[in-house]
């Protein structure tokens, strides 16, 4: 295993900076994956041992293993190590392949695939959202105001409450879609509600489109989804302006 990892020296740029390092790991890893020298429920050498594998420190070695183990790529067993997770691959090297294309310059493209699903998502809900649905997307809220009011980070529950949406729609499909692209799904909501000050403007939207499935009101609920997702597309936007 020792040789594949290592068949070419990871290129060291001037700045010796471990962003461009920690990308190349990810990379390595994504390709022995792909090559299938890394299998489902392989055992990976310890961090130290990747370290000195790619000669390297342990700081980019460590956020590359966070990476891949935000993605589903690896899991940490506690006193056994970490190992490739044993999920559908297809899916994993997907979710790769968007990260190793800078996925913040994709997230504009996200949004835009969001709204062509989301918004349809949400007009069938408010159609045919049924008591169930209902208590399922309440939940949600109930959990984001309480996270909220503790200081905590909401993008987990902010996932919950798109995804009973989606399902409250009753469209196979949509949810299909939803799932398989969750784990970009949720990177994209850590970026957009990174900074705090949106986490009740997103809850006031998340109120309203609750408020018109309950009524019914399908073009109102569209309308507010459309809005909120703009929102949340300009958040995106300007922080990639500003890094």
């Amino acid at each position: 295993m020792k040789n594949f990892f290592v068949e070419t020296p990871l290129k060291k740029f001037a700045e010796d900076s471990s962003d461009a390092l920690y990308m190349q790991i990810v990379s390595r890893i994504q390709q022995l994956m792909r090559e299938g020298h890394l299998k489902e429920g392989d055992k990976l050498p310890s961090e130290r041992e990747l370290a000195e594998m790619f000669d390297v420190s342990r700081v980019p070695v460590r956020e590359a293993l966070k990476v891949l183990e935000f993605l589903g790529a690896i899991q940490y067993i506690r006193g056994e190590g970490v190992f490739v997770k044993k999920i559908e691959m297809k899916r994993i090297l997907h979710a790769l392949d968007f990260f190793m294309t800078d996925p913040t310059d994709q997230l504009i493209n996200l949004f835009e695939a969001r709204e062509a699903f989301e918004i349809q998502a949400v007009r069938l809900a408010a159609e045919r959202r049924n008591e169930a649905d209902i208590e399922a997307i309440q939940q949600a809220l109930l959990e984001m105001e309480f996270l909220i009011s503790v200081g905590k980070p909401v993008c987990d529950v902010s996932t919950k409450f798109h995804t009973a949406v989606i399902a409250a729609a009753h469209n196979e499909v949509i949810s299909e879609v939803n799932e398989f692209l969750s784990d970009l799904l949720t990177y994209s909501r850590q970026k957009s509600l990174s900074d705090v000050r949106r986490h009740t403007e997103s809850l006031r939207y998340h109120q309203l489109i609750l408020q018109h499935i309950v009524e019914k009101n399908a073009q109102a609920a569209v309308c507010v989804m459309q809005e909120h997702l703009n929102k949340a597309k300009i958040a995106i936007q300007k922080m990639i302006h500003s890094e």
